[in-house]
């Protein structure tokens, strides 16, 4: 079940845990991908619990720069369009900068330069709000589709040495690894632990 059906939707505002503020009350100017998303998000806290041998898991098609991959719903607390950024003087490789997010600042890594890849010189337009106690954004390129896909769809990985992607789902005909957040978002933690140490 594809959220959208042209496959490019994006969210301004998806958070879990409390129920936030409806996005459309306050915000002017919503896109209509960002509405689009945010009823896909909606309506998977909407529908009827299914066994697990049924159910599907709810994946978000994203690009990293020119590459392609897909993470889990349930491994992000949310999803955010990039308003601004302000710079870190002598930030490590990939860490953009700082940006506030419902009144928490959350350092903002490129998803892209995590993985190894060159980073996008372009502004990032979408953060996905990384898990955990962590104030982690990673930006990403697009976001380009949100949907659920069936277990089956789901394959193990192999050769992927740093653990990043252990799970290939093909989506349209495109077969894209599966991020696992967890090990990135250790990664950039030791980027910025790596500047502050060396920071006059």
């Amino acid at each position: 079940m594809v959220a959208d059906p042209e496959h490019r939707v994006a969210t301004r505002w998806f958070v879990r845990g409390p129920r936030a503020p409806h996005p459309a009350r306050g915000v002017v100017g919503l896109s209509a991908h960002a509405l689009a998303l945010r009823r896909a998000f909606d309506a998977s806290f909407a529908a009827p619990s299914r066994d697990a041998e049924q159910a599907g898991a709810l994946v978000l098609a994203i690009r990293a720069g020119s590459q392609s991959y897909a993470v889990r719903l349930s491994d992000i607390d949310g999803v955010h369009e990039c308003r601004k950024i302000v710079p870190l003087p002598g930030s490590p490789p990939g860490l953009r900068g700082i940006t506030g997010i419902r009144g928490r600042l959350f350092a903002v890594h490129a998803l892209a330069s995590l993985l190894g890849l060159p980073e996008p010189r372009e502004r990032p337009r979408w953060l996905l709000l990384a898990g955990g106690d962590a104030p982690i954004a990673l930006s990403v390129t697009a976001i380009e589709a949100c949907l659920e896909v069936s277990p089956a769809d789901l394959v193990p990985a192999e050769g992927d040495g740093e653990g990043f992607v252990r799970e290939l789902v093909t989506i349209a005909g495109q077969t894209r690894g599966v991020l696992v957040l967890e090990p990135l978002v250790e990664l950039a933690k030791t980027r910025a632990g790596e500047r502050h140490e060396g920071a006059p």
